[in-house]
C-alpha cells in the first residue's frame, strides 16, 4: 500500500503504467456547460465519455488500489506553487489530423502551460500532450475539443459558422482532476480534485461523468471565482425517465439489453406526451401554464447502460427533469429525451401502430395512473409503413432530416461490443460514437438506422 505522503510520482510509477483511461485535466463548472454540449451533442465522438475538459496529462497512471490517492498528493505538491488564473473560450480553431478534423475551443492562457510544465515536472514520463516526436508534437496545445469532421473544407466551414454565433465563455480555474474510467466505453469518473495554491488539500470526490442537459442555464457568461465541477446526477448512478416504448420492459430489457437497477412509476408535471419528434415519435413538450402531466417509469442506471441508451436515442437531448415517483419519495431528478427543435414536425400527427402498442403494453405493465393509459389508449394510429413525407416536414414546410450517429469504429463490433454484420439496416454502414474514424459533416443523413424510442 502506499503512503500518502512523501511518496513520489517515480515510485508509483514503478507499480503502475500510464493508461488512456485515465488523465489530469481542467474541467469548466457545469453551468457554463450548455453551448458546449450542444455542439459536441451532434459531432463529439467522445460526448458520452468525457466531459467537457482540457486535458493536461493524457494518458495518466493506471487507477488501481490507492494509487490516485498517492498520485494526488504528488500533484498537490506539483501545483502549490500555482495560484488560481482565469481561462477564456473564445477563439475557436482545429485539428488535421490523417483521416479527420477535431474543432476545438483555444484557451490561450499562459498559465495553463506553466501548469502543465509543472505536472509535466512531477511525471517526466507523461509527455504525451507535450513532447511526441512520433505524433510531430514538440509542444502543447491546451484544447477543449468540440467535435471530428471528415475533411479541412467541412471543418473550415464549420468552425467559420460556430465562430459567427460563438460569445466567450470565462471562469477562473482553481482545481485540477484526476479522472478515471473502468473501461474504454465506460463514462470518466472524477475521482479527484486537486486544489491550486496548495492552501487546500486534495479532495476524493468519485463524480461521474453523465452526458446531459440543463432546462435553465446559467445567464452570465463570464463568471469570476467559479466552483468546481458539479454532477449531473446521483452517484449511485443516474436516473432516466422513460415515457415512449422505453417503458416496455420487452423494448428495454429485451431487444436493447438495459438492466436497471432500480424501477418505479412516476409523473413529470406541467408536461404532455406529444408526438412530434419526426416520424411521430414521441416527445415532451413543457406547457405554458404548468398544467398536464406525463406519466412513466423511473429507471435507476448504471453510468455504462445510460451512456449506451444515451447512443441508441441519438437524436434526443438527455435533458434534466424533476420526477414525482409513484412511491411517495423525494422528487428524482432524472434525465428524460427531449428532441432538439430542429426535428420537431406539426403536433398532431397519429404515431405508428407498432410504437403506440408499445407505450400502452408500457403503461399497463407498470399499472401507470388509470386516466392516462385511458388516453393511450384512445389514441388514434397509422400503420408504420404508412407514414408519409408530412411525418417529416416540419411546422415551416421544410424537411427535417434525422442525426446521423457519430462514427464509432470498425463495422463488425459496434461501440458496445455487440456484434453487427458489415452493414447496418438497409444496406447502410453502421453508426454511433466513439472511435478514430471521425464524422461527417453537419449534414444530415436523409435516413436514420432504426426509429428512436424515448
Amino acid at each position: 500500500m502506499y503512503q500518502r505522503r512523501g511518496v513520489s510520482a517515480t515510485a508509483c510509477a514503478e507499480k503502475t503504467r500510464k493508461d488512456h483511461k485515465s488523465a489530469i485535466a481542467i474541467v469548466p463548472p457545469r453551468h457554463l456547460w450548455p453551448e458546449i454540449q450542444e455542439i459536441r451533442f451532434r459531432n463529439d465522438k467522445g460526448f458520452l465519455r468525457w466531459p467537457p475538459h482540457i486535458n493536461l496529462l493524457y494518458p495518466f497512471y493506471e487507477d488501481v488500489g490507492t494509487t490516485f490517492e498517492s498520485l494526488s498528493a504528488v500533484v498537490h505538491r506539483a501545483v502549490a506553487g500555482i495560484s488560481a488564473f482565469q481561462v477564456e473560450l473564445a477563439d475557436l480553431r482545429h485539428f488535421e489530423h490523417g483521416r479527420s478534423c477535431t474543432l476545438w475551443l483555444d484557451p490561450h492562457c499562459e498559465q495553463l502551460m506553466q501548469l502543465q510544465a509543472a505536472l509535466v515536472a512531477a511525471f517526466p514520463d507523461c509527455t504525451d500532450l507535450s513532447n511526441d516526436p512520433s505524433r510531430d508534437i514538440s509542444s502543447l496545445a491546451p484544447h477543449l475539443s468540440l467535435g471530428q469532421w471528415r475533411s479541412p473544407g467541412e471543418v473550415k466551414q464549420a468552425q467559420q459558422v460556430l465562430q459567427q454565433n460563438w460569445q466567450p465563455l470565462a471562469w477562473t480555474v482553481g482545481s485540477v482532476c484526476l479522472l478515471s474510467r473502468a473501461g474504454f466505453m465506460e463514462p470518466f469518473v472524477v475521482r479527484y480534485s486537486v486544489p491550486l495554491g496548495g492552501q487546500a488539500p486534495a479532495r476524493e470526490v468519485n463524480v461521474p461523468y453523465v452526458a446531459s442537459f440543463q432546462l435553465e442555464p446559467h445567464t452570465s457568461r463570464v463568471v469570476e471565482g467559479a466552483g468546481e465541477f458539479e454532477e449531473g446526477a446521483e452517484q449511485g448512478g443516474p436516473w432516466y425517465f422513460a415515457y415512449g416504448a422505453n417503458m416496455c420492459s420487452g423494448k428495454l430489457t429485451g431487444s436493447r439489453g438495459i438492466t436497471p437497477l432500480e424501477a418505479v412509476p412516476g409523473c413529470l408535471r406541467g408536461w404532455r406526451l406529444s408526438f412530434n419528434h419526426r416520424g411521430a415519435m414521441g416527445n415532451l413538450m413543457q406547457n405554458q401554464d404548468s398544467k398536464g402531466s406525463v406519466h412513466g417509469v423511473l429507471y435507476l442506471m448504471s453510468n455504462l447502460d445510460m451512456a449506451r441508451l444515451t447512443h441508441m436515442e441519438h437524436e434526443y437531448r438527455p435533458t434534466e427533469v424533476d420526477v414525482e415517483a409513484y412511491d411517495g419519495r423525494q422528487a428524482v431528478r432524472a434525465l428524460a429525451f427531449i428532441s432538439p427543435p430542429d426535428l420537431l414536425i406539426p403536433e398532431g400527427m397519429p404515431p405508428a401502430d407498432r410504437y403506440l402498442k408499445l407505450l400502452q403494453d408500457g403503461a399497463r405493465e407498470w399499472q401507470l395512473d388509470s386516466s392516462y393509459t385511458a388516453w393511450l389508449d384512445s389514441l388514434p394510429s397509422v400503420p408504420s409503413r404508412s407514414r408519409g413525407p408530412d411525418y417529416y416536414t416540419s411546422p415551416s414546410g421544410a424537411p427535417v432530416k434525422g442525426l446521423p450517429r457519430i462514427w464509432t469504429g470498425g463495422d463488425s463490433v459496434d461501440a458496445w461490443g455487440r456484434r453487427q454484420g458489415s452493414r447496418g439496416r438497409g444496406g447502410r454502414a453502421s453508426r454511433g460514437r466513439g472511435s478514430n474514424r471521425g464524422r461527417g459533416s453537419m449534414r444530415a443523413n436523409p435516413r436514420t438506422a432504426q426509429d428512436t424510442s424515448c
